[in-house]
């Protein structure tokens, strides 16, 4: 059933120095099809109906012995269980990776952003990454 392949994907890039407790921002690197799409800089939306593959690394430079913490937020509500807590040692550098499905989108379309943490003892933090997201399989029963 043709119907049922998806035809669409995307990546998107981030690259800033954002505050902690912000959305980082992200610009769009690749898109195939319409499904998924930047609204502003900091949500990428997700046409319903779909089960979604959402990965994501980032590289940082946080203060030597401190952290990031980088939670996906889907549709307003942060998400610790896809959460990352990215520590650093004598050394400033740190990375954060992550994939997860999520079904957010079976009925409406979904929102999606990353929001980033770190200790207020550190000054600023350079972060660079990407997020890929790709529909699996259409939802059933969705309404779509």
């Amino acid at each position: 059933m043709p119907e049922d392949r998806p035809d669409f994907f995307a990546q998107f890039g981030v690259y800033g120095s954002p505050e902690s407790g912000s959305s980082l921002p992200f610009i769009q690197l690749f898109k195939e099809g319409e499904g998924i799409r930047l609204d502003g800089d900091t949500d990428i939306l997700l046409e319903p109906g779909w089960l979604y593959l959402v990965n994501y690394l980032f590289l940082a430079t946080p203060e030597p012995d401190g952290f990031m913490q980088i939670i996906p937020r889907i549709n307003g509500s942060l998400r610790g269980l896809y959460s990352f807590f990215a520590p650093t040692g004598a050394e400033k550098n740190t990375s954060a990776a992550g994939s997860f499905t999520t079904n957010e989108a079976a009925a409406s379309e979904a929102r999606l952003s990353f929001h980033l943490t770190y200790p207020s003892t550190t000054r600023n933090i350079d972060i660079s990454g990407a997020v890929s997201v790709t529909p699996l399989i259409r939802i059933k029963n969705s309404g779509s």
